[in-house]
């Protein structure tokens, strides 16, 4: 295991390498104040009242080739952290709310428009970013953390178009 990695460092790590790799990192709820990111609240269809119950907000939401990416991160693997993601792109109910919190941000993607605007044609795809050992999740894609480079392996589940 890398010597000294911590969500804090994964996070920028994940960070800077969808940014230099033309993704739009476009939310998020970072570590320790890390970034200026906003946000990002899916909230729990099963609770109507006011306030965050059951809510969740992902380390890491980013958009790239017609696809929207909600990651989790952390320094090592998180089974919990998987099946929080899972259970979200597993939800028509959180996905659309994910869709309806970047809406009401009115998140801009650079030089392809409002979030608005890619929402009938993209799809929501689950990520985790993580060093330590590797473990299997085709599902799923990795941002695998090692050395102080990411290595990234598509996972195969997106959820429908809306």
């Amino acid at each position: 295991m890398m010597q000294g990695i911590n969500e804090t460092k994964v996070f920028i790590l994940v960070r800077d390498y969808l940014l230099e790799n033309g993704w739009e990192v476009i939310g998020g709820q970072p570590p320790s104040g890390t970034d200026y990111l906003p946000v990002i609240e899916i909230r729990d269809p099963a609770h109507k009242g006011k306030g965050s119950k059951g809510s969740y907000k992902p380390d890491l939401v980013a958009w790239h080739e017609s696809n929207l990416f909600i990651i989790e991160l952390k320094p090592s693997f998180n089974q919990p952290d998987r099946d929080k993601v899972n259970e979200v792109l597993q939800s028509p109910e959180r996905v659309r709310s994910l869709w309806e919190s970047l809406i009401q941000r009115n998140i801009a993607l650079g030089k392809f428009g409002q979030i608005s605007e890619v929402q009938n044609t993209s799809r929501v795809v689950g990520g985790l970013g993580y060093g330590g050992a590797r473990v299997e999740h085709p599902e799923l894609w990795r941002f695998f953390v090692k050395d102080g480079k990411v290595e990234v392996v598509p996972g195969s589940f997106a959820t429908y178009l809306i």
